[in-house]
């Protein structure tokens, strides 16, 4: 969630902040968390090194997709200001290219994790319930940091620098955990 924040800062030179882009935001967020979590679920039916091979792939994306923003979302935005199309559909398609990565790869972690901690005897309701709770509190922490900590104290293309390098921590850890 506080990445939704600063996905909104990163979008308002070129989109503005009207509810129509908030709109498109939640509204590929969502999109994200959903292909995400039947992605992992469908990762978690796996077994094995293949599950392996496709948790990789997906932590390599999720760190890939945040780096990307990073380095290139300036140039495309800067690049799409440039295409004589609809507002909704430029909107889409930073919106898309922007968050669905990322976003989509992270969401696909909580099935995997789910299935881990089930797999190591922990009741499937209860699994999800402590990821649940675990990835809600992680929100809350998220939104105030980045609104009373990082937004006023650093730039964006600073603050994207910031959540690449964090996600890349949690992907370590989250990797550790899923090995181990």
């Amino acid at each position: 969630m506080g990445f939704q924040l600063l996905g909104s800062r990163l979008l308002n030179p070129w989109f503005g902040s009207s509810i129509v882009v908030w709109a498109f935001i939640i509204s590929f967020f969502l999109a994200a968390f959903s292909l995400g979590s039947i992605l992992g679920g469908l990762l978690a039916r796996v077994n094995g090194r293949g599950r392996d091979r496709w948790l990789r792939m997906v932590l390599v994306l999720a760190v890939g997709a945040f780096a990307f923003n990073a380095v290139g979302a300036r140039t495309l935005l800067a690049g799409l200001d440039l295409w004589a199309l609809p507002l909704p559909v430029l909107l889409g398609l930073a919106c898309g290219v922007l968050f669905l990565p990322p976003v989509s790869a992270l969401a696909a972690l909580t099935p995997l994790l789910i299935q881990r901690l089930n797999e190591k005897g922990m009741p499937a309701g209860f699994a999800s319930g402590v990821i649940y709770c675990t990835g809600t509190l992680g929100n809350i922490a998220g939104i105030m940091l980045t609104v009373f900590v990082l937004i006023p104290h650093f730039p964006v293309s600073a603050l994207l620098w910031f959540w690449t390098a964090g996600v890349g921590v949690a992907v370590l850890f989250v990797w550790r955990c899923l090995r181990g």
